[in-house]
């Protein structure tokens, strides 16, 4: 049954893995159902917020992919996979933005956090490739990370960080009762 999972899971992927599996995102988080019922009415208001919402996250993504080709020149796979990722909550009958994040592809964390072949971390990991093969860390590279030629190039995080306030402005001025959990957000936790 195991190799009828893998073989299934390969078929179907084709293309570069991404991270959509983590919890990689902020979420807009309200005080009140009472309130989101209130905010819900006026459609015009949710509507522009929505569109909002989608600008900053085209925006980040922009910084983000400009971030990468500065930082990890060779890697233009990395640039192109950044993709943003908003979700709406439908309670009510009116959609309104929820949730924010970014997918990207698997050599971002190890970008990020100083990774690679012969630089692994603490536990190791399994993960399928773009071919849908099984492929795990090396023993040898286990407490590496971080180290020799493979140092951290932290291009996610802080562009997150400069972006944040204009989000927090943007909720802040829709409603006093929505607020912004970014704590799921960040590579570095």
């Amino acid at each position: 049954m195991k190799r009828f999972g893998e073989q299934l899971f390969s078929s179907r992927r084709k293309r570069t893995p991404r991270l959509t599996n983590l919890p990689f995102e902020i979420s807009l988080e309200s005080i009140s159902e009472t309130e989101k019922h209130h905010r819900k009415q006026d459609k015009d208001r949710v509507e522009q917020f929505n569109k909002d919402v989608q600008g900053w996250s085209i925006h980040t993504t922009r910084r983000l992919k400009a971030n990468v080709r500065m930082m990890i020149d060779q890697d233009r796979n990395l640039s192109q996979s950044i993709n943003p990722n908003v979700y709406y909550d439908n309670k009510y009958g009116v959609k309104e933005a929820d949730r924010i994040g970014f997918s990207f592809a698997r050599e971002g964390i190890y970008a990020h956090k100083g990774a690679g072949r012969g630089q692994g971390g603490i536990s190791g990991s399994k993960w399928y490739n773009r071919f849908g093969e099984l492929k795990q860390t090396q023993l040898s590279s286990l407490l590496k990370m971080g180290t020799g030629n493979r140092q951290p190039k932290q291009w996610f995080d802080p562009i997150i960080d400069q972006e944040l306030p204009q989000l927090a402005d943007l909720v802040a001025d829709y409603s006093v009762t929505l607020f912004v959990d970014a704590s799921q957000i960040y590579i570095e936790k």
